[in-house]
């Protein structure tokens, strides 16, 4: 019973996208914004129940979609945002005095040395 209901499965979702990082984290804000929205009720808790419906929805969507260039593209457009925002509180970003170039550096407090690693430039930084 539970095979042919799998092997069902599995013939349905043949050619299409299936889960990504993106459709986690949707799933994660419908989630948020569901609970948001049962812990304040009324018309808020209605609209906020609203938008979940919504993000649940476009959500399954991309899961079931046929057009995989598509959603790859959705999905790297995403990752590359979320490594930027990532990248803020991992990294501090210097220019070098001498050729200018962009250097990205650890997080570390106070005052340190640096060297360009394009033109082998030492300076000084001071990270807060």
């Amino acid at each position: 019973m539970f095979m042919r209901l799998r092997y069902a499965l599995m013939r349905f979702m043949a050619g299409r996208y299936g889960n990504d990082t993106l459709n986690t984290v949707l799933l994660v804000i419908y989630l948020v914004i569901w609970m948001a929205g049962v812990l304040v009720g009324g018309r808020v808790g209605l609209l906020l129940n609203s938008l979940s419906l919504g993000a649940v929805l476009w959500a399954f969507y991309r899961s079931l979609s046929r057009d995989i260039p598509r959603r790859q593209a959705e999905n790297a457009a995403w990752l590359r945002f979320w490594s930027r925002i990532r990248d803020v509180r991992r990294y501090r970003y210097r220019r070098c005095p001498r050729c200018r170039a962009q250097l990205r550096l650890p997080v570390k407090r106070g005052r340190r040395t640096v060297t360009c690693g394009r033109c082998r430039h030492e300076f000084k930084a001071f990270f807060w």
